[in-house]
């Protein structure tokens, strides 16, 4: 049997409303990302209540832009409704709630002891954040319960009844392309995604490998939000991949997102790249650069500012001094950021 048979039988396309709607509310936070839905955000976003436009964004920052939340929605490689979603969400145990929301970031035996005071992690930021979502875990899981239900019931709905028919199509389509080549058809989801000589490569800020004999199940989540993304979880042996369902009629939009400008803005400049050098190898304080790039600590500071602006650096108050670092995940991201405009 060739390493491309070997796949047919593993790969199967889901649709799932309650995926979707997640998806969606990935893009009601980040709309220049995502130029097909640009419009139909804008549109959305005005026409909605502001409590409920702070509560998706307010939510969308902890948790990793909604896109943690939808390994509850796909780990069982089956159809969820969105109030089937919406239940098993509110019917976590805390510990694996915060585990959920933290995108698997702190294994929940770490939750559990921080849970009794126990701290321990040198990711200090990383710490710090799932130390502030267990101070507020209870108002966390109300306002999460009543914003996905408001919104559902509201927006979502209406939003699924246009789109199920395109999923449905772009799905069984899907499936017949898999039969002819499952590499191909892999291959065909994304232009970072690859499948050939008995692996699954996907290139995100870093790429990743998955020998077609280490997997017993591939789900593909049909999705008319999430492109451009390159949207990938693995849990176990199975692997989830995005499917990106184009609707034609939808319009597009092909400016470049804002905050990728405004990073670019930012590096645009020698003495903020010798900045962003030292912060990468070590936290600085102003004091400590000023001498170094032989300017003032005034001049330090407006850099800097620019540089925090964009994203791109973080500061932790260690005594009387700021101590800022390099924000290493954001720079990477930023790569993702800009291979992701070219592709469009």
């Amino acid at each position: 049997m060739s390493s491309s048979s070997s796949l047919n039988h593993k790969i199967k396309t889901v649709v799932s409303p309650f995926h979707e709607m997640l998806c969606s509310l990935h893009v009601l936070c980040q709309p220049e990302h995502h130029p097909r839905r640009l419009q139909w955000s804008q549109e959305l976003l005005k026409a909605m209540p502001s409590d409920l436009r702070d509560s998706i964004r307010q939510l969308g920052k902890r948790t990793d832009v909604w896109t943690a939340l939808m390994e509850l929605a796909d780990h069982s490689g089956e159809p969820m409704t969105c109030r089937k979603g919406i239940e098993a969400l509110n019917s976590l145990p805390d510990a694996e709630l915060v585990h959920l929301a933290l995108n698997n970031t702190v294994p929940i035996g770490t939750i559990i002891q921080w849970m009794h005071g126990i701290r321990g992690l040198e990711e200090e930021e990383l710490e710090d954040a799932g130390l502030s979502l267990l101070d507020s875990l209870e108002p966390f899981r109300r306002l999460l319960t009543d914003t996905l239900t408001q919104y559902e019931e509201s927006f979502f709905r209406r939003e699924w009844q246009v789109v199920e028919p395109w999923v449905q199509t772009a799905a069984a389509a899907f499936q017949q392309e898999t039969e002819q080549s499952a590499e191909k058809a892999i291959s065909s989801l994304h232009p970072r995604l690859f499948a050939e000589k008995g692996t699954i490569t996907a290139q995100k800020a870093k790429s990743y490998h998955f020998a077609y004999d280490s997997l017993e199940h591939i789900y593909v989540f049909p999705s008319t939000f999430i492109f451009p993304h390159l949207l990938i979880g693995w849990y176990g042996k199975a692997l989830f991949l995005p499917l990106a369902v184009d609707i034609p009629e939808l319009p597009y939009n092909d400016s470049p997102p804002a905050d990728l400008l405004l990073r670019f803005k930012a590096l645009g400049d020698e003495t903020r790249l010798k900045i962003v050098k030292l912060l990468w190898k070590g936290p600085h304080c102003t004091k400590q650069l000023a001498p170094v790039l032989g300017i003032s600590e005034a001049a330090v500071s407006k850099h800097l500012k620019l540089l925090s602006e964009a994203g791109l650096i973080r500061v932790k108050r260690r005594g009387s001094y700021q101590f800022y670092s390099a924000d290493k995940e954001e720079m990477e991201m930023m790569l993702v950021l800009q291979r992701q405009f070219l592709e469009q």
